[in-house]
């Protein structure tokens, strides 16, 4: 990763800095006897000169990149504070004046007029680096840390409300099962053929919720095979009582779904509305564009069920941690209507 990161730098930024380093000390070391000494130069003379300008630009550079690194890796040096930024500007100035020096000690042709005059120039002009070079790193460090610090912000709220999500769905389990099992009783005593049958689809539900148990996406069309099964634990039950409608719609099959979404607001449906024979809740599962719609007639029991509203609280869990567009609720007068967007993927 370090060596990635400043991969374009090493390529391009180095060659723009040097030249702007050359014709800064140009700049600078334009006096008359420094112009007298230029009339000396040859090509090979400007090369070796810029070739100084490209080591001193590369020493700048990776002296900083070099301190940043290490700083960052030691693990008291990990908190980022003005001591910090500090103490590491003065090392990085420390570090290229020496270097700085030593060069200058070199025994050079005169007409190249590296002097004192000029040592204090690369001095001061390499301490200004330093100060940005540190600047930018330490920026550049600090926004890689906010953003990390944001992901695993995410991350964390991520994974509680998949914890959430699994605590809502272990719920399911035994508010489902008691009333299914005193049918079946029921049935056991009258006809045997149909509990089988029953039996069968009630295996059939809860191998579904098993299997699907740790997915956060199933298949439409598995979800709607499994409402089949599970529909037919309610028909036995309640006879002409509901009556359900499914459109058929081939093109929608093939799209995404949370799991148990459907069989928790045929769920809702049947445990907040009153129904008989005469007057049956009518359960309907249709399609517009990207949604598939649930509705249901409303007819408020007398005497209302506590609820944990553990239904809607899944589905909402479901799309959230998925981060799509959450379901919508219509609560009408006579209509009570949840819309579900259909993924993808």
């Amino acid at each position: 990763m370090y060596l990635r990161r400043y991969k374009y730098l090493r390529l391009y930024g180095y060659i723009v800095f040097t030249v702007i380093l050359y014709l800064i000390l140009i700049l600078l070391n334009s006096d008359e006897s420094n112009l007298q000494g230029w009339k000396f130069y040859t090509l090979m003379d400007f090369i070796i000169e810029g070739l100084f300008c490209l080591i001193f630009t590369v020493v700048l550079f990776e002296t900083g990149l070099w301190i940043s690194q290490i700083f960052t890796k030691k693990s008291v040096s990990k908190k980022y504070n003005l001591s910090r930024f500090i103490f590491q500007l003065l090392l990085h100035i420390v570090i290229v004046s020496i270097l700085a020096v030593v060069f200058f000690n070199i025994d050079l042709p005169q007409k190249y007029g590296y002097d004192d005059l000029l040592l204090r120039r690369v001095l001061i002009i390499g301490s200004i680096f330093s100060i940005l070079i540190t600047t930018g790193l330490t920026a550049e460090q600090l926004f890689f840390k906010w953003n990390e610090s944001k992901l695993e912000a995410i991350e964390n709220k991520k994974q509680a409300l998949q914890s959430e999500l699994n605590a809502l769905k272990l719920q399911l389990d035994p508010h489902f099962l008691f009333n299914n099992l005193s049918t079946l009783t029921s049935l056991i005593e009258e006809n045997q053929t149909t509990a089988v049958l029953y039996v069968t689809n009630l295996s059939a539900v809860y191998r579904y919720v098993l299997s699907n148990r740790n997915k956060n996406l199933v298949v439409l069309k598995t979800e709607l095979d499994f409402i089949t099964e599970y529909l037919f634990l309610y028909q036995i039950r309640y006879g002409s009582s509901i009556a359900i409608h499914i459109e058929e719609n081939n093109s929608n099959l093939s799209k995404f779904i949370p799991p148990l979404t459907l069989q928790l607001l045929i769920e809702n449906a049947i445990k907040h509305n009153s129904f008989s024979s005469t007057m049956p809740l009518i359960i309907s599962i249709s399609y517009e564009d990207q949604w598939i719609i649930i509705q249901n007639n409303k007819s408020a029991k007398f005497t209302k069920e506590p609820s944990e509203g553990i239904g809607l609280a899944h589905i909402y869990h479901s799309y959230k941690i998925i981060g799509n567009t959450p379901p919508v609720v219509n609560d009408l007068d006579t209509i009570f209507e949840v819309r579900i967007p259909l993924l993808n993927n």
